[in-house]
């Protein structure tokens, strides 16, 4: 017997179209009407047949209804925008004072919002600096809560090799719900109230918010410079260059011994720059105590022994690191060439610790940023700024009257010079004469004679410390000369020095 394939639909269809086509007689008119329907029965039940097969999880309902007729539902509330405004207790006048033995802990946890946040280790080490005092630290208060810190920092630092009375501030640090109610501001007017009652001249601080600093009357100094590059390509670069021709040079880790001798080439390197701090043995020996380092890496040439007073063996430069930041690359310059020598080793170990990027940090004058970068420019997007305010400015020209003598002495000038200051804050002259053959500099307070300029408060702070040129002052409105003369002896009196703050002073432990 043979299997048939046709379902009944099928068969019943055909057979009621046979029965119709045919027309077979015999057959009563009721029979060919129920033949019609159940031909158009089976052609309407072959339509419905099952084209595409979809599977859904058990429990899945299916609606037919149009989408158009069903309403959106929303699952999030709809809330107007409204202005954001701080309640009334943030608005009110912080009260700035010193802060307090039990306030370590509520400190550490405002600063750990900070790209460097301190550690307890910070404020222990902080103790034992030379010239703490613990009214330096001060705090804004709001309802009982700290929402604002400062540090005032004693200093001493460098112009053209002329140790300057200063203070830094630094850790500045404002709750995030609490700002722009001015308590950063008022912090900062706290701040140099302090600097002012401790002796400071100068203030100093290194921020990423110069404007701010701005409005209360800081003079942006310039560009705190860090440039990240790759060790490998750095020391290709260092290869393919010129290199130093004379008595090869040993490198290793320093020993505590050796801190006189890095101290020495500190400070022939350190009189070229403004801004670097006059380091003496007690602080030195503090800052190397913080930890704020990992390795100091010693150029040495000849016999490398055990040595106090470096008979056998003399160091001529080194290198301190910290991660993989560069701080302070320094080298004897009776020996040019030997620092890209020791960056060359620094991105030795680097690519031997398998790190991919080395961040250079140095004054923007250094050649080395050119070898990092590969001659590209070394400013960088998030290089920080370095702002100062002149409190004492009359203080400040008589601490750098050996200088005024130099820079007359070497421009040749013979006979007497005068040039007069007049801002808001100090009126006087600069006299540089001859007494029995030799040149002396003496600063009068209270009057500016025939040659002088007529600027601004933070244009003085600049033009003092070394950081603005007279005429570019002159012509772009920020300075006012009364003749070309008081021009020329600015330009000859205040030169434009490179500026460098090292940034291992202010490195968190």
């Amino acid at each position: 017997m043979r299997r048939s394939d046709r379902s009944p639909q099928r068969s019943a269809g055909r057979a009621a179209t046979r029965s119709v086509e045919g027309g077979t007689a015999g057959h009563s008119a009721g029979q060919l009407v129920r033949a019609v329907k159940a031909a158009k029965k089976a052609k309407k039940a072959r339509s419905k047949a099952v084209a595409t097969i979809e599977i859904r999880p058990a429990g899945t309902v299916v609606s037919r209804r149009p989408m158009k007729s069903r309403v959106a539902v929303r699952h999030l509330p709809e809330h107007p925008v409204l202005p954001l405004t701080p309640p009334s207790w943030m608005l009110e006048e912080c009260h700035v004072a010193p802060a307090r033995a039990g306030d370590q802990s509520e400190i550490l946890q405002l600063l750990s919002g900070l790209a460097t946040a301190p550690t307890k280790a910070e404020f222990h080490a902080a103790v034992d600096h030379p010239d703490h005092d613990a009214a330096n630290r001060l705090v804004a208060r709001l309802a009982g809560r700290i929402v604002g810190h400062i540090e005032v920092m004693p200093r001493r630092v460098l112009v053209d090799g002329l140790p300057i009375s200063a203070a830094a501030i630094d850790r500045v640090a404002i709750l995030p719900e609490c700002r722009g109610a001015g308590h950063g501001q008022r912090l900062v007017q706290s701040a140099e109230e302090r600097m002012r009652h401790i002796g400071a001249w100068v203030g100093l601080s290194r921020t990423r918010i110069a404007p701010s600093f701005q409005e209360l009357g800081w003079a942006v100094l310039g560009r705190d410079c860090a440039t990240p590059g790759r060790p490998t390509e750095i020391l290709a670069r260092l290869l393919e260059g010129p290199q130093r021709v004379g008595e090869p040079v040993t490198m290793r880790q320093w020993r505590h011994v050796e801190l006189p001798a890095i101290l020495r080439i500190y400070r022939q390197n350190a009189a070229r720059f403004v801004g670097p701090l006059d380091r003496n043995e007690t602080y030195s020996r503090w800052l190397v105590s913080r930890g704020a380092f990992d390795s100091i890496i010693v150029a040495l040439m000849g016999q490398d022994r055990y040595d106090l007073h470096e008979t056998t063996a003399r160091i001529v430069g080194y290198a301190i690191q910290s991660g993989n930041r560069v701080l302070e690359i320094m080298a004897d310059p009776e020996f040019p060439g030997v620092d890209r020598e020791i960056l060359a080793r620094v991105c030795a170990e680097a690519v031997e610790n398998d790190r991919q990027e080395i961040i250079y940090e140095s004054s923007t004058a250094d050649p080395l940023h050119a070898a990092v970068t590969g001659g590209e420019g070394s400013v960088q997007a998030g290089d920080r700024m370095i702002v100062a305010k002149l409190f004492r400015p009359l203080e400040t020209l008589e601490a750098l009257v050996p200088a005024f003598v130099r820079r007359v002495t070497e421009a040749g000038i013979r006979e007497t010079v005068e040039l007069g200051l007049e801002s808001p804050d100090f009126r006087g002259s600069i006299i540089v004469s001859e007494a029995k053959g030799e040149p002396k500099a003496t600063v009068q307070a209270g009057r500016v004679g025939r040659s002088y300029l007529r600027l601004a408060a933070d244009e003085l702070a600049r033009l003092v410390l070394g950081q603005c040129d007279p005429q570019e002052a002159v012509a772009a409105g920020r300075m006012e000369p009364s003749t070309q003369v008081a021009v020329k002896l600015a330009g000859q009196l205040f030169p434009r020095t490179p500026l460098w703050c090292p940034m291992w002073d202010d490195l968190p432990a």
